[in-house]
């Protein structure tokens, strides 16, 4: 065994556990995006109980699109970006992984605002 050898044994396994981490925050990604996507739109479900001349902002046309339209929009971009960011060998790769978990946390902030 040469010392190149030596020295390129911790770079592989190295190498693996990052290929491991990337895998394990893509698929955490993609679970969280679906459940976004799948449950989020329901929310709107929230303005069954509302009245004619109830304020909420659920009440409201405008309420209730954006309750099912931010997720039915933003979790297939986060997933996308998310994605991107995890096989990207470019320096903004890892913050766009970070930014697509932001986005889907933002989304589940503003429609359950929205909803409650």
């Amino acid at each position: 065994m040469t010392s190149a050898d030596t020295h390129q044994t911790p770079d592989s396994a190295s190498s693996t556990g990052v290929a491991f981490l990337k895998l394990l925050g893509g698929v955490a990604l993609w679970l969280f995006a679906a459940f976004t996507f799948a449950v989020l739109p329901v929310c709107v479900m929230a303005s069954d109980g509302c009245d004619a001349g109830d304020t909420k902002m659920i009440c409201t046309a405008t309420g209730q699109n954006a309750v099912v339209w931010t997720p039915v929009l933003a979790a297939p971009a986060a997933a996308l970006l998310g994605t991107w960011g995890l096989a990207s060998r470019r320096e903004n790769g890892p913050p766009a992984w970070m930014i697509a978990l932001m986005m889907l946390m933002a989304t589940w902030f503003v429609v359950l605002s929205i909803a409650r």
